[in-house]
């Protein structure tokens, strides 16, 4: 598929987010977003080569199921947080721990939409990447509650990268 082919098909995910995100779903801003979304891939030059449109309806369905695993962990993460805020006898144990991307491709569009999909979880933030010299890389990542936080990470990084490579067509 062309150049301007994969930009046209990637802006479709990038209007629905910008309607969603300016909550007017009207049809004028779909379009309007979607006229931006391309303008925007066009500007940054985007060619749309990390993603390989195999498969547009498991594509699909790993994005539909990765934003639902997101909401879910937002959701939940939110309620944690307000619950530790709300009530001073639960324990803050902030900390940093370590991450492996388990990407072995060490794309860097992955390692950035799996540190989006940890830092949009309330009490958790990638603050940087770490390169080990055996090609491991990891996010460090600050938590507010480690000890809750860091024992899922590394399963719910797994998870994120399974649907983050599907979304992209990586197999």
């Amino acid at each position: 598929m062309n150049t301007i082919a994969k930009r046209i098909v990637l802006a479709l995910p990038l209007s629905i987010g910008w309607t969603i995100y300016t909550a007017q779903p009207t049809p004028g801003n779909f379009l309007l977003g979607y006229i931006f979304s391309v303008v925007v891939l066009t500007a940054t030059g985007l060619k749309g080569d990390s993603v390989n449109l195999k498969n547009a309806v498991l594509q699909l369905y790993n994005l539909i199921a990765y934003v639902l695993f997101l909401s879910k962990e937002v959701f939940v993460s939110g309620v944690q947080v307000a619950r530790i805020i709300i009530s001073p006898s639960l324990p803050i144990d902030p900390g940093i721990t370590r991450v492996k991307t388990q990407d072995e491709s060490k794309s860097a569009l992955i390692s950035a939409v799996s540190a989006h999909g940890i830092t949009i979880t309330p009490g958790e933030l990638v603050v940087d990447f770490e390169e080990r010299g055996d090609e491991t890389v990891l996010m460090i990542v600050h938590s507010l509650t480690i000890s809750e936080s860091g024992k899922r990470l590394d399963q719910d990084q797994s998870l994120r990268l399974k649907r983050i490579k599907g979304i992209l067509g990586h197999d």
